[in-house]
C-alpha cells in the first residue's frame, strides 16, 4: 500500500516516540504516587505502554549486538537493585530499628522483587539470547504471545514453593505467590511487540497516511474493546493501545512541525532517571507516614499535588546531577564500576540474610504489602 520503504528512512529520534515515552513516565509517576501514598485504586495501563516503548527503543539503540543487549540487561538489573536498596531496604530497616514493627522488616525484604526494572533486565538478556540464535522478529513475537497466554494457566496449575525465597526467585520468570509483580512470562509479549513494531518503524515512508489509517481503524476498535472491558465482559486481556497512541502523537507533532516542548524532550531523554528518582520521593515517604501516623494520604487532592511535586523534584535532581554531581553507576569505568556493582549485590544479600529470619508475614502485592 506504499506505507513502507525497502530501506530505513526514519533514523534518529522520532518525536512521536518521545511523546509516548514522556506520556508514559508522567502517568507512571502519578500512578505510583496513588498506589503507594494514597488509598484510592489506580490501574497499570501505562506500565504496558512503557514496556512497548522499551521494545521499540531497542531497535533505535546505537549498538544492537547480543553482547550489548546482555550487558545492558545486567546493568538494568543492577540499577534496579540499587533502587530497591534505596527505596525499600534502607528506609524500612531504619524504621524497623526505631519502631520494631513487622510491617517495616517485611517491606525491607522487597529489596528482592520482580518489578519492572528486574523484568526489563531479564527481557534484555532473553532478547540477547534470541538474537544470538538468529530468531526472526515474528518468531520472537509469537514466543512472547505464547508466554503471555500460558502465564495465568501455569500459575493456577503450579503450586508455588513453600520457601519464600525460592518462590521469589521463580517469580522473576513466572507468576508465584511471592512479590512477582512483573514476571518475565506474563509481560515479555509487550517487549516483543514493541521490538517487532520497532523493526518496521524505521521503514515507514508515509507516516501521515499510515497514522490516519491506524486512527480510523483503531479508535472504533479500541472504544468497543474498552466498553466491553469496563463492563466485565472480557475478564482477562492485556490493555494497551501503542499503535493508536503513536499515531495520535504523530499527528500532534506533525502539526507542531516536528518540534517537541522542552519538558517533553527532557522526560523522554531521561525516562529511566525519572523512574528511579521519583521512587526516592515516594516509597521513603510511605515509610515515614506509616511510622509517624499509621496511615497514608487521605483523598485524591493531596496525592495528586504531591505527584506533580515529584515530577518537578525529579527534573531538578536530574539537572543538578548532570551539571554538578555526575552520579551514575553505569557511567563508571573499571575498576570503580566493578566495585560498585559488586557492592550493590553484596548489600542485597546482606539485607536478605538479615531480614528474612525476622519476618513473620511477607509483604507482597497479594496482601497489599501489609499496608494498614
Amino acid at each position: 500500500m506504499g506505507y513502507f520503504a525497502k530501506e530505513n528512512v526514519n533514523k534518529g529520534r522520532q518525536p512521536e516516540i518521545d511523546c509516548l515515552k514522556a506520556f508514559c513516565i508522567v502517568c507512571m509517576i502519578l500512578l505510583h504516587t496513588y498506589e503507594d501514598l494514597a488509598t484510592e485504586p489506580a490501574g497499570a495501563l501505562y506500565a504496558f505502554l512503557d514496556l512497548i516503548c522499551m521494545g521499540i527503543g531497542m531497535r533505535y539503540s546505537r549498538n544492537q549486538t547480543p553482547k550489548n543487549y546482555a550487558l545492558r540487561g545486567f546493568e538494568i538489573l543492577t540499577v534496579g537493585q540499587l533502587l530497591n536498596l534505596a527505596r525499600n531496604a534502607l528506609p524500612n530497616l531504619i524504621a524497623w530499628w526505631i519502631k520494631g514493627e513487622q510491617f517495616f522488616i517485611a517491606n525491607s525484604l522487597l529489596v528482592i522483587q520482580a518489578d519492572i526494572l528486574s523484568f526489563a533486565g531479564i527481557a534484555f538478556m532473553l532478547l540477547a539470547l534470541l538474537k544470538q540464535l538468529r530468531v526472526p522478529d515474528a518468531a520472537i513475537l509469537l514466543l512472547g504471545l505464547a508466554m503471555n497466554l500460558i502465564g495465568l494457566p501455569l500459575y493456577n496449575a503450579m503450586k508455588s514453593p513453600s520457601n519464600f525465597l525460592l518462590s521469589q526467585l521463580l517469580g522473576y520468570f513466572v507468576l508465584t505467590d511471592a512479590e512477582s509483580y512483573f514476571p518475565l512470562c506474563a509481560y515479555f509479549f509487550f517487549v516483543a511487540f514493541g521490538y517487532f513494531i520497532g523493526g518496521m518503524y524505521p521503514r515507514i515512508a508515509d507516516k501521515k497516511g499510515l497514522s490516519t489509517r491506524v486512527l480510523l481503524i483503531g479508535l472504533p476498535v479500541c472504544a468497543a474493546y474498552y466498553a466491553l472491558r469496563m463492563n466485565g465482559l472480557i475478564p482477562f486481556l492485556p490493555e494497551f493501545g501503542s499503535d493508536i497512541a503513536l499515531a495520535a502523537f504523530y499527528k500532534l507533532t506533525d502539526l507542531a512541525g516536528g518540534k517537541l516542548p522542552g519538558f517533553v524532550a527532557h522526560l523522554s531523554r531521561n525516562i529511566n532517571q525519572y523512574y528511579c528518582v521519583s521512587y526516592l520521593f515516594i516509597l521513603p515517604v510511605q515509610t515515614i507516614l506509616i511510622a509517624a501516623r499509621g496511615s497514608l494520604m487521605p483523598g485524591l487532592l493531596l496525592p495528586t499535588l504531591y505527584g506533580f511535586f515529584v515530577l518537578a523534584a525529579c527534573r531538578f535532581v536530574i539537572d543538578w546531577n548532570d551539571k554538578h554531581l555526575h552520579f551514575g553507576i553505569v557511567k563508571l569505568k573499571n575498576p570503580k564500576r566493578a566495585a560498585a556493582f559488586i557492592a550493590i549485590w553484596v548489600a542485597t544479600v546482606a539485607v536478605v540474610a538479615y531480614a528474612y529470619p525476622r519476618i513473620e508475614v511477607f509483604a507482597t502485592s497479594w496482601n497489599n504489602y501489609l499496608l494498614p
